[in-house]
């Protein structure tokens, strides 16, 4: 939703900025061609509005739905832990889970050596090195 309220930002400065420059050309043209038909400032809006759409659609397609599938799969992968798998911490240290309770996971870090961590601070599974 953060991503949604950032964009809706982006497009109404971009409307405002585009609004200040046409009506600053209207000025110049009416200073130097008085007798000219000026065109409304709804047509410029009408002009504009595919040029911001498509800005739009490819803000959305390179920023906000990457993100969206990433935090899926990450969320996923929370739900997915269960006692024995080996995963790795937002801060780096690696461990097996030896419970989760909610939203807490106990990892065994080293022998007889367990740490509690929030279930959001795991980032992923440790994909054991194959040996040759």
């Amino acid at each position: 939703m953060r991503y949604f309220s950032s964009s809706i930002r982006f497009l109404s400065l971009a409307i405002a900025a585009s609004l200040v420059t046409f009506h600053d050309s209207q000025a110049q043209q009416a200073a130097s061609a008085p007798a000219a038909e000026q065109p409304s400032l709804f047509g410029a809006l009408v002009q504009m509005l595919p040029m911001l759409a498509i800005c739009y659609l490819i803000f959305y397609f390179m920023v906000i739905k990457p993100q969206e599938s990433k935090n899926k799969k990450h969320k996923e992968l929370l739900e997915a832990l269960k006692k024995g798998d080996s995963v790795v911490t937002t801060s780096g240290i690696i461990g097996k889970v030896s419970g989760v309770e909610g939203d807490h996971v106990a990892l065994e870090i080293s022998p007889n050596v367990k740490v509690k961590f929030l279930r959001s601070h795991i980032a992923r599974f440790e994909v054991e090195p194959q040996k040759a």
